[in-house]
């Protein structure tokens, strides 16, 4: 049985597993705005944050001012209410910002190994975890992810084909958070 005893201060909805502190990859927190979720792991750890909107980043870690998705290339998002969703409509004011693949940011970051990847990008982890082959899950120990299926019923699915996904590639999955569809797969 896996031990979790790691919470992520004033997240409570996030577990991870703290074999990580072992482990000597590094931190990746995709959708690190405000950087919540991954301060915990700052001068313990590499941290890593990818957000495109982001403006800030606390010393000790990087930012990738960008999205990480299927293939790179360039996307518009536009902002409504401090939320922000991938979109092609002319409702909202839209800015361009690059989108790369999950091999293209390790390349550029110069990363081997993983020790937790946390996934909190509004409905784009679906496309992003179907992207990525055995090599990239291979290198990553533990995936804290949040499926956004609560959001639109119609992702039941993509959630189900990437729990079934992450399976295949050796993780054990935990449901950690129902309410917001936290998950914490790891590395069996």
């Amino acid at each position: 049985m896996i031990q979790l005893s790691e919470t992520i201060e004033g997240q409570l909805w996030s577990v991870v597993d703290p074999k990580l502190y072992e482990h000597d990859g590094c931190v990746v927190d995709v959708g690190c705005l405000y950087w919540n979720w991954s301060k915990v792991f700052l001068g313990r750890k590499r941290v890593i944050g990818v957000d495109p909107v982001e403006k800030e980043c606390p010393e000790g870690a990087e930012l990738f001012n960008g999205l990480l998705g299927p293939f790179n290339s360039s996307v518009s998002l536009s902002f409504n209410n401090d939320s922000t969703k991938i979109n092609t409509s002319d409702d909202h004011e839209q800015q361009n910002y690059n989108m790369i693949s999950w091999k293209t940011f390790c390349k550029n970051y110069n990363i081997d190994k993983v020790s937790i990847l946390k996934l909190n990008i509004e409905g784009s982890e679906y496309p992003l975890l179907h992207s990525m082959d055995s090599e990239d899950f291979s290198k990553i120990d533990q995936i804290a992810i949040s499926f956004h299926d609560w959001l639109n019923p119609n992702w039941k699915h993509l959630t189900s084909s990437s729990l079934f996904l992450l399976k295949e590639n050796g993780f054990t999955i935990l449901q950690t958070f129902d309410k917001f569809g936290w998950y914490l797969a790891i590395k069996n």
